[in-house]
């Protein structure tokens, strides 16, 4: 019998060394959030944060020249693609873009898990944002759409310690995939409560992180509410690792808690569903 130490401890072990692989919060989010919550801000801000870096500066040109503006004249500037998309756009786009380079792994094992975990991530953001606009928490929507992105962030985490433990041997072998879905399950919450407050997020992010699987959120406040409600919405429809087709939106304490109606709940479903086609 083995008496070495479980892949949890060999996880918790890599953790508390400081040898973990994952790049830290981004700066560029930051700064555009910064700049773009002061109603007077300067466009000349804007263009000049983007403009520094070159794979953002790409995905924004791209998406102001998408199908969507079919027929309109190609924009070919960042303060042109600015212009048309809107401030809070941009911000979202800044997010999508800067945090899709953390979802990578060597392992071929593990790299199968990694579109799953990045389709729940923005799901589940264009859910909660689509939630706060349509059940009237405009002021949340991108917190909503923040919060929602970052929820499982510990998932990522558990997938890129385990594949350094893999690539240097700590651990022998490919670890089977329904073994890793029960450290997620067992260990997201925590291990990503632990990594925002390193990354020194906001409060309200860290609490998203680590309460959003809770039993009872009534006195947990909206937002924690509304990324809780489009997670398990995705859950219903397997946007993720995880499908629970029995699940009833309806039911849940948190469609209670926001007021949400059966409509509601039905529209969003289908917008994550056409959500798919954008990931």
């Amino acid at each position: 019998m083995s008496t070495g130490p479980s892949l949890m401890q060999l996880i918790e072990q890599r953790i508390a060394d400081g040898r973990v692989d994952l790049p830290p919060a981004n700066q560029i989010t930051a700064k555009l959030q910064a700049v773009t919550t002061d109603p007077d801000f300067s466009m000349d801000d804007v263009v000049k944060i983007i403009s520094s870096d070159q794979a953002l500066t790409a995905e924004v040109l791209r998406v102001a020249n998408g199908s969507f503006y079919g027929g309109l004249s190609q924009v070919r500037t960042v303060r042109d693609a600015i212009v048309r998309l809107g401030a809070p756009e941009i911000v979202r786009l800044a997010v999508l873009s800067t945090e899709k380079a953390a979802y990578t792994a060597r392992s071929p094992e593990l790299r199968a898990m990694i579109p799953d975990l990045w389709s729940h991530a923005v799901a589940a953001a264009m859910g909660a944002q689509w939630l706060a606009r349509k059940l009237g928490f405009r002021d949340l929507e991108n917190e909503a759409f923040i919060g929602g992105l970052l929820h499982d962030v510990g998932s990522l985490l558990l997938v890129r310690i385990v594949d350094d433990l893999v690539a240097s041997g700590e651990v022998p072998g490919a670890v089977p995939g329904a073994v890793l879905r029960e450290l997620i399950d067992s260990g997201h919450a925590r291990l990503g409560h632990d990594l925002a407050r390193h990354w020194n997020l906001p409060e309200v992010y860290c609490n998203v992180v680590r309460d959003h699987h809770g039993e009872n959120l009534d006195d947990a406040g909206t937002l924690i509410n509304l990324v809780a409600l489009a997670d398990k919405a995705c859950m219903q429809l397997g946007i993720g690792l995880e499908k629970d087709a029995s699940l009833r939106l309806d039911a849940t304490n948190e469609a209670a808690m926001l007021g949400a109606s059966d409509l509601a709940l039905a529209q969003l479903s289908i917008m994550l569903e056409d959500t798919l086609e954008l990931v």
